[in-house]
Protein backbone atom coordinates (compact mmCIF):
# COMPACT_ATOMS: atom_id res chain seq x y z
CA UNK A 1 0.00 0.00 0.00
CA UNK A 2 1.51 3.61 -1.18
CA UNK A 3 2.17 5.64 2.12
CA UNK A 4 0.12 8.70 1.97
CA UNK A 5 1.07 12.25 2.90
CA UNK A 6 -0.94 15.05 3.69
CA UNK A 7 0.71 18.53 1.53
CA UNK A 8 -0.89 22.00 1.58
CA UNK A 9 -2.33 23.80 -1.65
CA UNK A 10 -2.26 27.27 -0.15
CA UNK A 11 0.34 27.80 2.38
CA UNK A 12 3.21 29.11 0.09
CA UNK A 13 4.66 30.74 3.28
CA UNK A 14 7.20 28.56 3.97
CA UNK A 15 9.10 29.08 0.57
CA UNK A 16 7.68 32.66 0.29
CA UNK A 17 7.51 34.15 3.34
CA UNK A 18 9.90 31.79 5.47
CA UNK A 19 13.18 31.08 3.74
CA UNK A 20 13.24 34.06 2.10
CA UNK A 21 10.79 37.17 1.96
CA UNK A 22 9.58 37.94 -1.37
CA UNK A 23 9.29 41.53 -0.94
CA UNK A 24 13.40 41.08 -1.18
CA UNK A 25 13.72 38.79 -4.07
CA UNK A 26 16.96 39.01 -6.06
CA UNK A 27 15.97 42.27 -8.19
CA UNK A 28 17.05 42.37 -11.29
CA UNK A 29 19.96 44.90 -12.51
CA UNK A 30 17.54 46.72 -14.74
CA UNK A 31 14.17 47.46 -14.01
CA UNK A 32 12.12 46.32 -17.54
CA UNK A 33 10.93 49.03 -18.67
CA UNK A 34 7.40 50.94 -17.26
CA UNK A 35 4.84 53.42 -18.37
CA UNK A 36 5.25 56.74 -16.04
CA UNK A 37 2.92 56.98 -13.65
CA UNK A 38 3.12 60.57 -14.42
CA UNK A 39 0.16 63.64 -15.33
CA UNK A 40 -1.44 62.98 -19.09
CA UNK A 41 0.19 64.38 -22.22
CA UNK A 42 -2.77 66.36 -23.78
CA UNK A 43 -2.10 65.61 -26.75
CA UNK A 44 -2.10 61.45 -25.93
CA UNK A 45 -5.53 62.13 -24.12
CA UNK A 46 -7.13 63.63 -27.59
CA UNK A 47 -6.56 61.21 -29.41
CA UNK A 48 -7.12 58.45 -27.58
CA UNK A 49 -10.72 60.14 -27.48
CA UNK A 50 -10.60 60.28 -31.20
CA UNK A 51 -10.00 56.97 -31.74
CA UNK A 52 -12.61 55.84 -29.25
CA UNK A 53 -15.09 57.86 -31.37
CA UNK A 54 -13.82 56.41 -34.33
CA UNK A 55 -13.87 52.67 -33.45
CA UNK A 56 -17.48 52.92 -32.74
CA UNK A 57 -17.94 54.26 -35.81
CA UNK A 58 -16.33 51.52 -37.12
CA UNK A 59 -17.94 49.15 -35.29
CA UNK A 60 -21.29 50.12 -36.63
CA UNK A 61 -20.02 49.88 -40.28
CA UNK A 62 -18.78 46.27 -39.59
CA UNK A 63 -22.03 44.68 -38.49
CA UNK A 64 -23.23 46.01 -41.46
CA UNK A 65 -20.72 44.25 -43.61
CA UNK A 66 -20.96 40.68 -45.09
CA UNK A 67 -18.29 38.51 -44.75
CA UNK A 68 -15.53 38.47 -47.22
CA UNK A 69 -12.52 41.09 -48.24
CA UNK A 70 -13.71 44.10 -47.09
CA UNK A 71 -15.19 43.19 -43.74
CA UNK A 72 -11.40 41.67 -43.11
CA UNK A 73 -9.56 45.03 -44.72
CA UNK A 74 -12.28 46.87 -41.93
CA UNK A 75 -11.34 44.40 -39.34
CA UNK A 76 -7.84 45.25 -39.39
CA UNK A 77 -8.59 48.70 -39.35
CA UNK A 78 -10.97 48.64 -36.21
CA UNK A 79 -7.42 46.86 -34.32
CA UNK A 80 -5.45 49.76 -35.13
CA UNK A 81 -7.98 52.01 -33.46
CA UNK A 82 -8.98 49.78 -30.97
CA UNK A 83 -5.15 48.79 -29.63
CA UNK A 84 -6.16 44.91 -29.72
CA UNK A 85 -5.79 41.70 -32.69
CA UNK A 86 -9.86 40.87 -32.67
CA UNK A 87 -11.16 43.48 -31.49
CA UNK A 88 -14.11 43.23 -33.62
CA UNK A 89 -15.10 40.56 -31.31
CA UNK A 90 -14.28 42.12 -27.89
CA UNK A 91 -15.73 45.83 -28.43
CA UNK A 92 -13.20 47.21 -26.40
CA UNK A 93 -10.30 50.30 -26.56
CA UNK A 94 -7.05 49.89 -25.08
CA UNK A 95 -4.59 53.28 -24.27
CA UNK A 96 -1.45 52.35 -25.27
CA UNK A 97 -0.27 55.76 -23.24
CA UNK A 98 -0.89 55.50 -19.62
CA UNK A 99 -0.85 58.86 -19.10
CA UNK A 100 -4.24 59.22 -21.44
CA UNK A 101 -5.73 56.36 -19.42
CA UNK A 102 -5.06 58.02 -16.07
CA UNK A 103 -6.50 60.91 -17.15
CA UNK A 104 -9.63 59.12 -18.49
CA UNK A 105 -9.95 57.57 -15.20
CA UNK A 106 -10.08 60.25 -13.35
CA UNK A 107 -12.67 61.67 -15.53
CA UNK A 108 -15.13 59.01 -15.24
CA UNK A 109 -14.51 57.85 -11.77
CA UNK A 110 -13.05 54.28 -13.09
CA UNK A 111 -9.80 52.31 -12.12
CA UNK A 112 -7.55 51.11 -14.88
CA UNK A 113 -6.74 47.70 -15.72
CA UNK A 114 -3.31 47.14 -17.18
CA UNK A 115 -1.78 44.32 -19.41
CA UNK A 116 1.98 43.75 -18.91
CA UNK A 117 2.98 41.19 -21.74
CA UNK A 118 5.36 40.15 -23.72
CA UNK A 119 4.98 41.64 -27.47
CA UNK A 120 2.32 43.90 -28.49
CA UNK A 121 -1.59 43.49 -28.10
CA UNK A 122 -2.54 44.23 -31.62
CA UNK A 123 -0.84 41.76 -33.25
CA UNK A 124 -1.10 38.04 -33.66
CA UNK A 125 2.19 37.19 -32.43
CA UNK A 126 2.33 38.58 -28.81
CA UNK A 127 3.01 35.73 -25.90
CA UNK A 128 0.37 33.29 -25.76
CA UNK A 129 -1.58 34.30 -22.63
CA UNK A 130 -2.45 37.31 -24.12
CA UNK A 131 -3.56 35.60 -27.02
CA UNK A 132 -5.57 33.38 -25.08
CA UNK A 133 -6.77 36.69 -23.17
CA UNK A 134 -8.29 37.46 -26.45
CA UNK A 135 -10.68 34.77 -27.16
CA UNK A 136 -11.25 33.55 -23.70
CA UNK A 137 -11.71 36.62 -21.86
CA UNK A 138 -12.23 39.74 -23.88
CA UNK A 139 -13.78 38.35 -26.49
CA UNK A 140 -16.52 36.41 -23.87
CA UNK A 141 -19.84 38.83 -23.53
CA UNK A 142 -20.11 39.09 -20.04
CA UNK A 143 -16.53 39.65 -19.56
CA UNK A 144 -16.40 42.37 -21.77
CA UNK A 145 -19.22 44.47 -21.37
CA UNK A 146 -17.75 44.32 -17.28
CA UNK A 147 -14.19 45.76 -18.41
CA UNK A 148 -16.15 48.49 -20.89
CA UNK A 149 -18.18 49.44 -18.34
CA UNK A 150 -15.77 49.22 -14.88
CA UNK A 151 -12.82 49.96 -16.05
CA UNK A 152 -10.63 52.03 -18.45
CA UNK A 153 -7.80 49.43 -20.71
CA UNK A 154 -4.20 49.67 -20.83
CA UNK A 155 -1.47 47.62 -21.98
CA UNK A 156 2.28 47.50 -21.86
CA UNK A 157 4.90 45.14 -23.22
CA UNK A 158 7.28 44.12 -20.91
CA UNK A 159 9.70 43.19 -23.28
CA UNK A 160 9.52 41.67 -27.35
CA UNK A 161 8.22 38.85 -27.49
CA UNK A 162 10.95 35.42 -28.78
CA UNK A 163 9.47 33.83 -32.07
CA UNK A 164 10.83 30.50 -33.28
CA UNK A 165 10.59 29.72 -36.58
CA UNK A 166 11.12 26.25 -38.17
CA UNK A 167 11.67 25.76 -42.04
CA UNK A 168 10.91 22.12 -42.71
CA UNK A 169 12.07 23.38 -46.55
CA UNK A 170 9.22 21.83 -48.48
CA UNK A 171 7.23 24.95 -47.82
CA UNK A 172 5.71 24.04 -44.62
CA UNK A 173 7.04 26.98 -41.73
CA UNK A 174 5.51 26.32 -38.18
CA UNK A 175 5.78 29.93 -36.35
CA UNK A 176 5.28 30.06 -32.69
CA UNK A 177 6.34 32.33 -29.99
CA UNK A 178 8.14 30.70 -26.61
CA UNK A 179 8.97 32.24 -22.75
CA UNK A 180 5.93 34.34 -22.60
CA UNK A 181 3.43 34.96 -19.50
CA UNK A 182 1.07 37.99 -18.68
CA UNK A 183 -0.11 39.90 -15.90
CA UNK A 184 -3.33 42.16 -14.97
CA UNK A 185 -2.90 44.86 -13.08
CA UNK A 186 -5.41 46.81 -11.18
CA UNK A 187 -4.47 50.35 -11.05
CA UNK A 188 -5.85 53.26 -9.37
CA UNK A 189 -6.56 56.70 -11.28
CA UNK A 190 -3.00 57.61 -9.87
CA UNK A 191 -1.03 54.66 -11.72
CA UNK A 192 -0.97 52.90 -8.39
CA UNK A 193 -1.21 49.07 -8.29
CA UNK A 194 -3.96 47.71 -6.07
CA UNK A 195 -3.99 44.18 -7.51
CA UNK A 196 -2.25 42.00 -10.17
CA UNK A 197 -3.62 39.25 -11.43
CA UNK A 198 -1.25 36.84 -13.14
CA UNK A 199 -1.43 34.56 -15.58
CA UNK A 200 -4.46 33.02 -17.70
CA UNK A 201 -8.02 32.78 -15.31
CA UNK A 202 -11.41 31.30 -16.79
CA UNK A 203 -13.87 34.23 -17.25
CA UNK A 204 -15.57 33.68 -14.00
CA UNK A 205 -12.45 32.80 -11.74
CA UNK A 206 -11.30 36.70 -13.81
CA UNK A 207 -14.41 38.23 -13.34
CA UNK A 208 -14.33 37.79 -9.44
CA UNK A 209 -10.33 38.87 -8.75
CA UNK A 210 -11.80 42.15 -10.78
CA UNK A 211 -14.65 42.62 -8.41
CA UNK A 212 -12.54 41.81 -5.19
CA UNK A 213 -10.10 44.63 -6.09
CA UNK A 214 -12.46 47.62 -7.90
CA UNK A 215 -14.09 48.69 -4.86
CA UNK A 216 -10.77 49.47 -3.12
CA UNK A 217 -9.21 50.73 -6.47
CA UNK A 218 -11.75 53.32 -6.65
CA UNK A 219 -11.23 54.33 -3.08
CA UNK A 220 -7.51 54.51 -3.50
CA UNK A 221 -7.74 57.24 -6.17
CA UNK A 222 -8.41 59.90 -3.76
CA UNK A 223 -6.12 58.44 -1.29
CA UNK A 224 -2.19 59.87 -0.56
CA UNK A 225 0.58 58.01 -0.72
CA UNK A 226 0.19 56.58 2.83
CA UNK A 227 -3.56 56.24 2.80
CA UNK A 228 -2.99 54.07 -0.68
CA UNK A 229 -0.06 51.86 0.57
CA UNK A 230 -2.48 50.82 4.02
CA UNK A 231 -5.74 50.76 2.11
CA UNK A 232 -4.26 48.45 -0.31
CA UNK A 233 -2.27 46.13 2.83
CA UNK A 234 -5.80 45.87 4.67
CA UNK A 235 -7.43 44.72 0.92
CA UNK A 236 -4.61 42.13 0.70
CA UNK A 237 -4.83 40.60 3.91
CA UNK A 238 -8.33 40.31 3.77
CA UNK A 239 -7.95 38.09 -0.17
CA UNK A 240 -4.95 36.20 1.59
CA UNK A 241 -7.39 35.32 4.64
CA UNK A 242 -10.60 34.64 2.01
CA UNK A 243 -8.04 32.25 -0.37
CA UNK A 244 -7.26 30.30 2.89
CA UNK A 245 -10.49 29.85 4.07
CA UNK A 246 -11.87 28.92 0.46
CA UNK A 247 -9.26 26.01 -0.53
CA UNK A 248 -9.19 24.90 2.84
CA UNK A 249 -12.32 23.90 2.01
CA UNK A 250 -11.93 22.26 -1.36
CA UNK A 251 -11.34 18.62 0.34
CA UNK A 252 -8.80 16.49 -1.38
CA UNK A 253 -7.95 14.98 -3.99
CA UNK A 254 -5.03 11.66 -5.19
CA UNK A 255 -2.16 12.81 -7.01
CA UNK A 256 0.81 11.32 -8.20
CA UNK A 257 4.14 11.64 -6.50
CA UNK A 258 7.37 8.87 -6.28
CA UNK A 259 11.04 9.79 -4.59
CA UNK A 260 11.73 11.36 -1.42
CA UNK A 261 9.41 14.71 -2.53
CA UNK A 262 8.07 16.72 -4.82
CA UNK A 263 11.17 18.91 -4.64
CA UNK A 264 13.24 15.89 -5.67
CA UNK A 265 11.58 15.02 -8.26
CA UNK A 266 11.67 18.21 -10.10
CA UNK A 267 15.18 18.48 -9.41
CA UNK A 268 16.36 15.18 -10.89
CA UNK A 269 14.48 16.07 -14.13
CA UNK A 270 16.64 17.09 -16.89
CA UNK A 271 14.45 18.97 -18.98
CA UNK A 272 10.83 20.69 -18.26
CA UNK A 273 8.66 17.13 -18.81
CA UNK A 274 6.13 16.18 -16.52
CA UNK A 275 7.74 14.96 -13.89
CA UNK A 276 6.48 11.05 -14.04
CA UNK A 277 5.64 10.43 -10.55
CA UNK A 278 3.71 6.52 -10.60
CA UNK A 279 2.85 6.68 -6.87
CA UNK A 280 -0.21 8.08 -5.51
CA UNK A 281 -0.74 9.69 -2.55
CA UNK A 282 -3.58 11.98 -1.07
CA UNK A 283 -3.06 15.90 -1.47
CA UNK A 284 -5.70 17.32 1.64
CA UNK A 285 -6.46 21.30 0.29
CA UNK A 286 -5.56 23.73 2.34
CA UNK A 287 -3.10 22.14 4.96
CA UNK A 288 0.64 22.88 3.79
CA UNK A 289 2.51 22.90 0.44
CA UNK A 290 5.12 25.31 -0.28
CA UNK A 291 5.73 27.28 -3.57
CA UNK A 292 8.50 24.87 -4.79
CA UNK A 293 6.07 21.63 -4.13
CA UNK A 294 3.49 23.60 -6.03
CA UNK A 295 5.26 23.93 -8.84
CA UNK A 296 6.23 20.90 -9.05
CA UNK A 297 3.25 19.68 -9.32
CA UNK A 298 1.85 22.16 -11.70
CA UNK A 299 3.18 19.68 -13.55
CA UNK A 300 0.78 16.95 -12.83
CA UNK A 301 -1.85 18.03 -15.25
CA UNK A 302 -4.10 15.11 -13.67
CA UNK A 303 -3.99 16.75 -10.09
CA UNK A 304 -4.64 20.35 -11.27
CA UNK A 305 -7.17 19.00 -13.36
CA UNK A 306 -9.07 17.78 -9.61
CA UNK A 307 -7.87 20.68 -7.84
CA UNK A 308 -9.59 23.13 -10.68
CA UNK A 309 -12.63 21.13 -10.67
CA UNK A 310 -13.18 21.75 -7.21
CA UNK A 311 -12.75 25.45 -7.14
CA UNK A 312 -14.55 26.34 -10.37
CA UNK A 313 -17.49 24.37 -8.16
CA UNK A 314 -17.50 27.66 -6.34
CA UNK A 315 -16.83 30.23 -9.08
CA UNK A 316 -18.43 29.06 -11.90
CA UNK A 317 -17.07 26.64 -14.75
CA UNK A 318 -13.99 26.96 -16.97
CA UNK A 319 -15.81 27.53 -20.58
CA UNK A 320 -16.18 29.52 -23.54
CA UNK A 321 -18.93 31.80 -24.11
CA UNK A 322 -20.88 31.52 -27.33
CA UNK A 323 -18.56 34.69 -29.01
CA UNK A 324 -15.74 33.36 -27.49
CA UNK A 325 -16.18 29.97 -29.47
CA UNK A 326 -17.29 31.50 -32.99
CA UNK A 327 -13.46 33.74 -32.67
CA UNK A 328 -11.66 30.36 -31.83
CA UNK A 329 -13.15 28.35 -34.55
CA UNK A 330 -12.52 31.35 -36.83
CA UNK A 331 -8.91 31.24 -36.28
CA UNK A 332 -9.05 27.78 -38.43
CA UNK A 333 -7.00 25.24 -36.29
CA UNK A 334 -5.59 23.23 -38.36
CA UNK A 335 -5.79 19.32 -38.76
CA UNK A 336 -2.04 18.18 -38.73
CA UNK A 337 -2.94 14.88 -40.54
CA UNK A 338 -4.47 16.74 -43.50
CA UNK A 339 -1.58 18.67 -44.86
CA UNK A 340 -2.68 21.83 -42.41
CA UNK A 341 -6.42 21.85 -43.86
CA UNK A 342 -9.02 23.23 -41.51
CA UNK A 343 -10.27 21.04 -38.83
CA UNK A 344 -13.48 19.46 -38.72
CA UNK A 345 -16.34 21.59 -36.71
CA UNK A 346 -16.63 18.15 -34.89
CA UNK A 347 -13.08 18.04 -33.52
CA UNK A 348 -13.01 21.75 -33.06
CA UNK A 349 -15.59 21.38 -30.55
CA UNK A 350 -12.69 19.07 -29.13
CA UNK A 351 -10.33 20.79 -29.40
CA UNK A 352 -11.96 23.87 -27.53
CA UNK A 353 -13.01 21.33 -24.81
CA UNK A 354 -9.20 20.15 -24.44
CA UNK A 355 -8.45 24.22 -24.54
CA UNK A 356 -11.00 24.81 -22.13
CA UNK A 357 -9.59 22.20 -19.88
CA UNK A 358 -5.58 23.65 -19.73
CA UNK A 359 -7.64 26.76 -18.81
CA UNK A 360 -9.35 25.61 -15.63
CA UNK A 361 -5.87 24.54 -14.30
CA UNK A 362 -4.07 27.44 -15.17
CA UNK A 363 -6.69 29.22 -13.30
CA UNK A 364 -6.35 26.93 -9.91
CA UNK A 365 -2.74 27.03 -10.58
CA UNK A 366 -2.45 30.98 -10.79
CA UNK A 367 -5.19 31.76 -8.23
CA UNK A 368 -3.44 29.17 -6.01
CA UNK A 369 0.23 29.11 -5.96
CA UNK A 370 0.98 32.96 -7.59
CA UNK A 371 -1.94 35.12 -6.15
CA UNK A 372 -1.77 34.12 -2.80
CA UNK A 373 2.06 34.76 -2.56
CA UNK A 374 1.17 38.09 -4.34
CA UNK A 375 -1.80 38.65 -1.55
CA UNK A 376 0.98 37.69 1.04
CA UNK A 377 3.32 40.01 -0.16
CA UNK A 378 1.29 43.32 -0.51
CA UNK A 379 -0.36 42.35 3.07
CA UNK A 380 3.03 42.63 4.36
CA UNK A 381 3.92 46.18 3.31
CA UNK A 382 6.12 45.71 0.20
CA UNK A 383 6.56 48.33 -2.03
CA UNK A 384 3.66 49.37 -3.94
CA UNK A 385 4.64 51.41 -6.92
CA UNK A 386 3.97 49.54 -10.70
CA UNK A 387 7.55 49.12 -11.35
CA UNK A 388 8.23 46.98 -8.33
CA UNK A 389 5.45 45.19 -7.84
CA UNK A 390 5.82 44.52 -12.16
CA UNK A 391 9.36 43.48 -11.39
CA UNK A 392 8.72 41.33 -8.60
CA UNK A 393 6.18 39.20 -10.56
CA UNK A 394 8.28 38.93 -13.73
CA UNK A 395 11.15 37.62 -11.24
CA UNK A 396 9.27 35.66 -8.24
CA UNK A 397 6.59 34.31 -10.21
CA UNK A 398 6.87 33.76 -14.30
CA UNK A 399 10.82 33.25 -13.67
CA UNK A 400 12.29 35.49 -16.74
CA UNK A 401 13.89 38.46 -14.36
CA UNK A 402 14.59 41.42 -17.03
CA UNK A 403 18.34 40.84 -15.99
CA UNK A 404 18.14 37.78 -17.83
CA UNK A 405 18.41 38.80 -21.63
CA UNK A 406 17.62 35.49 -22.54
CA UNK A 407 14.35 34.13 -21.19
CA UNK A 408 15.83 31.43 -19.49
CA UNK A 409 17.10 29.60 -23.19
CA UNK A 410 20.40 30.07 -22.60
CA UNK A 411 22.37 26.67 -23.13
CA UNK A 412 25.79 27.68 -21.32
CA UNK A 413 27.94 24.56 -20.91
CA UNK A 414 26.12 22.23 -23.97
CA UNK A 415 27.95 21.91 -27.52
CA UNK A 416 25.56 22.47 -30.29
CA UNK A 417 28.09 22.11 -33.09
CA UNK A 418 26.95 25.47 -34.49
CA UNK A 419 28.90 28.94 -35.11
CA UNK A 420 28.32 30.98 -31.78
CA UNK A 421 26.07 28.64 -30.75
CA UNK A 422 23.72 29.55 -33.40
CA UNK A 423 23.23 33.11 -32.18
CA UNK A 424 22.94 35.81 -34.63
CA UNK A 425 22.90 39.29 -33.16
CA UNK A 426 21.25 42.67 -34.72
CA UNK A 427 24.99 43.96 -35.24
CA UNK A 428 25.90 40.45 -37.36
CA UNK A 429 22.27 41.14 -39.77
CA UNK A 430 23.52 44.21 -40.59
CA UNK A 431 27.28 43.25 -41.64
CA UNK A 432 26.24 40.90 -43.83
CA UNK A 433 24.39 42.50 -45.74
Amino acid sequence: MPSRATLSILSVLAAACGASDPGTAAAPRQAPAADPAAAADPAAAADAARDRQELARLLEIYDTQTPGPKRDALARRIDQVAGQRYAAWSRLYWHRDLGAAMAEARERGLPILSLRMLGRLDQDLSCANSRFFRVALYANSQVSGYLRDHFVLHWSSERPVPVARIDFGDGRVLERTVAGNSAHYVLDSAGRPVDVIPGLYSPALFLEALEAARPAAIRSGALDQAGHAALVADLHRDLAERSRDRFASLGSVQIPAGGRSLVDAEMRAVSKAIVEMPVVRTLELGTQLTLEQARAQEKASATWQQIAAALLLKVGPARLDQRSRALFASLTPTDWARAGQPLPAGEVDALIAAFEQVMARAAAYNELALDLQSHQRTAAGAPASFEDLNRWVYAALFLTPAEDPWLGMATPGVFTALPRDGVALAADRTAAR
